[in-house]
């Protein structure tokens, strides 16, 4: 049988929200996820902030769950603690593993979600005891974990794990959407594009309008230094400069971005968001930070504009419950 979403979560809809990290999903969409009766999720980001997201987030939801985000390449010890000390209920990890933050979680009786891109990672994330996984499929925005799309990973991830919860992700705007996932065997979906085209994200309101005018996507590596990993982006002029009309950066572009992550695991998260204000069009050194608000509107051609393949599908900014209306039908 499979297992309920909605009873294992204590949520009324089984629609989980990408924790966004960089500062686009703060304590305002969050809560307005968890209070519209689905999982919201705080993004990641520095230590301080990460706090004030969580605090906050609680004290708009009262007794509603919601998740704070990990992001595996750049967690600290402080980010494990927080989460641990303010007893959040739920914790989404992507793009890494350790046994020592699983083995923490696990002991706090956090529910552990982990976010997978192919049927060897789900089954050593499983192997390790997480709760619930969910599967990301090639389509869709932001950091890309696998290759596969959606149709053709999560019926292999679902064969597999018949008991534990199944999460669909990549391609998720609208009830139909979600019937679809729930017809390859997906217990619910976690959506980033829906949300992030929302006005409690915080995406820039430039980036936001860059997305309402997409009708293309691009995976590259280009917004990669500090994290040499694939992404899917709307394409912009750093895009447009930089890269192949596949968007594949430059090979030395690659080469720089893969040595600096090295660095990046020892510089500060804040330290990191205030240094992409210096990029430029003219050196193609770009962090994975998005242009957020209190950012400068310029940025929007130097920064990542993670979408999914779906973006093009939405065409106007709502309120996440409007968001969520739109999701459950």
């Amino acid at each position: 049988m499979m297992p309920d979403l909605r009873a294992v979560l204590s949520i009324e809809h089984p629609i989980l929200q990408a924790g966004m990290g960089g500062g686009l999903s703060g304590w305002e969409l969050a809560s307005a996820v968890s209070n519209a009766g689905g999982l919201g999720a705080v993004g990641f980001t520095a230590p301080n902030q990460y706090e004030q997201a969580i605090v906050k987030t609680r004290s708009l939801t009262g007794s509603r769950p919601f998740a704070a985000n990990l992001l595996m390449p750049f967690v600290r010890s402080e980010h494990i603690a927080l989460c641990l000390k303010h007893e959040v209920p739920v914790v989404t990890l992507f793009y890494g593993f350790s046994r020592k933050v699983m083995a923490a979680l696990k002991e706090a009786g956090t529910c552990v979600i982990y976010q997978v891109g192919s049927l060897q990672e789900a089954e050593l994330m499983v192997a390790a005891g997480a709760d619930a996984l969910i599967v990301q499929g090639h389509e869709a925005g932001g950091h890309i974990r696998g290759t596969q799309r959606l149709d053709g990973l999560l019926p292999t991830v679902r064969e597999r794990f018949s008991s534990i919860p199944i999460i669909a992700a990549g391609g998720v705007r609208d009830a139909d959407d979600v019937a679809c996932c729930r017809s390859m065997g997906a217990d619910g979906v976690s959506c980033g594009t829906r949300f992030l085209m929302t006005e409690e994200s915080r995406a820039h309101d430039a980036y936001k309008q860059r997305l309402i005018a997409a009708t293309e996507t691009v995976a590259t590596g280009l917004f990669g230094l500090g994290w040499p990993a694939p992404h899917r982006v709307v394409p912009n002029a750093a895009t447009r400069k930089w890269c192949a009309a596949d968007g594949r950066e430059p090979g030395w572009v690659g080469a720089v971005n893969w040595l600096s992550q090295f660095g990046a695991r020892l510089t500060p998260v804040a330290r990191v968001e205030r240094m992409t204000g210096l990029q430029s069009l003219k050196r193609p050194l770009y962090s994975p930070v998005a242009v957020t608000t209190g950012m400068t509107a310029d940025l929007v051609d130097v920064t990542p504009l993670y979408a999914g393949e779906v973006v093009e599908h939405i065409t106007s900014i709502c309120s996440a419950a409007e968001a969520m209306a739109q999701l459950t039908g």
